[in-house]
Parts: structure tokens; C-alpha cells; sequence
């Protein structure tokens, strides 16, 4: 991995497996808890959600969000922002997202600003097709618990 890794001398990227592994630990957390907030929303039945999670192995150079292929944010992440585990320890590159300045488009903003949403969503897809679903996702997919009768 370039970004995030560990800061080598000269301030040279070097892949580090315990760092990316942590990483790879937190995403699993974020995908856990991101299934079990569809698996709340689905018993309800008032609403369908569903949560997939994929990997996709290059630098996280930008923070996008779509909402409803209506509405884009979109900012560049500081990708030489450093930091440290404990005091003492190494220096990672890791890219923080809550730190990042966000444009907003809205499709109902006029023409340009609909093609940067169309743009985007297009992008996104054929990023997500691209991507691969992680390790401790691969199998099949969990089939969703039918929605209580009213």
C-alpha cells in the first residue's frame, strides 16, 4: 500500500502489515455495525436497506458521498497528513476524512451541476464494479429477514 503505510526514512511510503491489518480490522467493525444497523432498519419493515461492503486497492485521494444519485459531496483528502498510533511509535500516512472541506452539487442546481452528479455516480459505479468484496465478506451473500406482516 502507498497510502495508508507506514513513514519511512526520508519520508518514504513503506507497506507495513500490522498497520494495514488494524485497518483491515476496522473496516470489518464499520461493516458489522453497518449490517446490523440494515438488519434493525429491515425488522422494522417500514423500509428495505441493504449494506454491501467492497474493497477497492488504491490511494484514498477523495471523500465522496452521493445521496440518492441526487445530491454529491465531494472533497480532496490531505493524503501527506501523518499520524501516530502511540507516543514514540512509528508515523503512518492516514488520510482523515473528518478533516476534509466538502463542495456539495444538487441536481436541482441547474445543468452543471447535474452533470457533476451524473459524472459522479458514473465514476462511483464503475469504481464499485471494479472493487472486490473484502475477505471476511466472501461467500454468499446473508439473505435478508422477510419484514413482519402488518
Amino acid at each position: 500500500m502507498t497510502v495508508p503505510s507506514r513513514v519511512g526514512e526520508e519520508g518514504v511510503p513503506v507497506d507495513d502489515p500490522d498497520f494495514r491489518g488494524r485497518l483491515q480490522e476496522k473496516c470489518k467493525e464499520y461493516d458489522e455495525t453497518l449490517s446490523g444497523l440494515e438488519d434493525r432498519l429491515n425488522a422494522l419493515g417500514r423500509v428495505s436497506a441493504e449494506c454491501e461492503y467492497r474493497v477497492y486497492p488504491g490511494i484514498p485521494r477523495e471523500k465522496v458521498c452521493i445521496f440518492n444519485r441526487e445530491q454529491v459531496l465531494h472533497g480532496l483528502y490531505n493524503v501527506s497528513a501523518r499520524s501516530m498510533l502511540r507516543s514514540g511509535g512509528p508515523e503512518f500516512y492516514d488520510p482523515k476524512g473528518y478533516r476534509t472541506d466538502l463542495s456539495v452539487w444538487s441536481r436541482g442546481a441547474g445543468d452543471d451541476a447535474r452533470a457533476i452528479v451524473a459524472t459522479w455516480s458514473k465514476h462511483l459505479d464503475d469504481l464499485w464494479n471494479l472493487s472486490l468484496q473484502p475477505s471476511w465478506r466472501r461467500g454468499p451473500a446473508p439473505v435478508p429477514a422477510p419484514a413482519p406482516a402488518p
